[in-house]
């Protein structure tokens, strides 16, 4: 058997099975392929061909046989086919035009795949009317490439394939530089940075990592073909995407309460979705980056006002004195 053939016998064994398949069975289902010879060798194959398969898109995931999923491979179909798509004319329209505005930079990490996307809709949508002619979208990363975007593919790889990762980070809040083994969860772009979010062994929960801060990146090199472990279906990257400056994970967590003033709520209401509201217009934080908040908090003049603790006030005062 070519290797052509062996791979799509593969994608259909796979894809045909109702449990994990497990090594054993594979070999047993392909004799000729990966049960002859030296075992190591046998596995080096298979890893290749898992390998091309991901490679395309073929998404082979691997149970560990935790809970009561049977150990092995196995390519689940709600993510191997996905239900279609339909946009309005308007919406395809601003789909586009934002679309357009980010293919300006030549350096955005994912500008090809946006592309072809782009490439997609208009083939199958020939509805498609103009933008509103008053909109104007324009991405504002910069058109100088930043070195540290070519993380950004090299964590989606390792995203995709499951692998966890090492960096060497930087962190802004101690100035201490260490080196993190990391599982990714996902990537955020948002005010122009992007962030990954992701199960840190050290610190053995989630944490988000700054791409910036990142001052080294590998791959975990061994078995490239097989998951190095398994997003929880509790996760979600959206409380992440929605989170605020003040709660990235740089401080120990403090409460911070604020009154804002009645006419700005309105605006300010969609940033304090995770704040507790009391009465009076009074909120209670959860900050934990409070680098981050004072800023936010002069930015609003006295439009919001600290009220406790004591010492964030303190820093306000001097900041504000040490401009005077």
């Amino acid at each position: 058997m070519n290797r052509t053939e062996r791979l799509l016998d593969l994608i259909t064994y796979l894809l045909n099975a109702h449990e994990p398949i497990s090594w054993q069975e594979i070999k047993n289902h392909f004799p000729d392929d990966y049960a002859r010879g030296v075992e190591e060798s046998n596995q080096r194959k298979f890893e290749r061909d898992k390998a091309e398969l991901i490679s395309l898109g073929i998404p082979i995931d691997y149970h560990s046989g935790a809970g009561a999923k049977k150990e092995g491979y196995i390519i689940e179909e709600e993510k191997l086919f996905l239900p279609e798509i339909e946009f309005s004319a308007q919406e395809s329209s601003l789909l586009m035009l934002s679309a357009s505005a980010v293919l300006e930079n030549e350096s955005f990490p994912y500008r090809d795949q946006l592309e072809s996307a782009l490439h997609k809709i208009t083939s199958s949508n020939h509805q498609i009317s103009p933008p509103p002619p008053g909109i104007t979208i324009t991405y504002a990363g910069g058109r100088k490439s930043n070195p540290r975007s070519t993380w950004v593919n090299r964590i989606q790889d390792a995203l995709d394939r499951r692998k966890t990762i090492d960096v060497v980070y930087h962190a802004f809040s101690t100035g201490e530089t260490t080196r993190r083994k990391v599982n990714p969860y996902g990537l955020i772009f948002r005010r122009g940075s992007w962030t990954l979010v992701g199960w840190d062994h050290l610190r053995e929960d989630l944490r988000s990592f700054v791409l910036t801060r990142i001052k080294n990146l590998e791959i975990n090199a061994r078995r490239p073909g097989t998951p190095d472990y398994d997003i929880p279906q509790t996760f979600s990257l959206k409380g992440y995407q929605d989170q605020q400056p003040w709660e990235l994970d740089l401080h120990e967590p403090i409460t911070v309460t604020i009154r804002v003033s009645p006419h700005r709520l309105p605006e300010l209401l969609p940033q304090l979705t995770t704040a507790k509201r009391q009465p009076k217009e009074l909120f209670e934080l959860r900050v934990t980056n409070r680098l981050s908040l004072i800023p936010w908090i002069l930015s609003h003049r006295t439009d919001v006002q600290v009220l406790d603790p004591p010492e964030i006030r303190d820093e306000i005062r001097e900041m504000l004195q040490g401009l005077l």
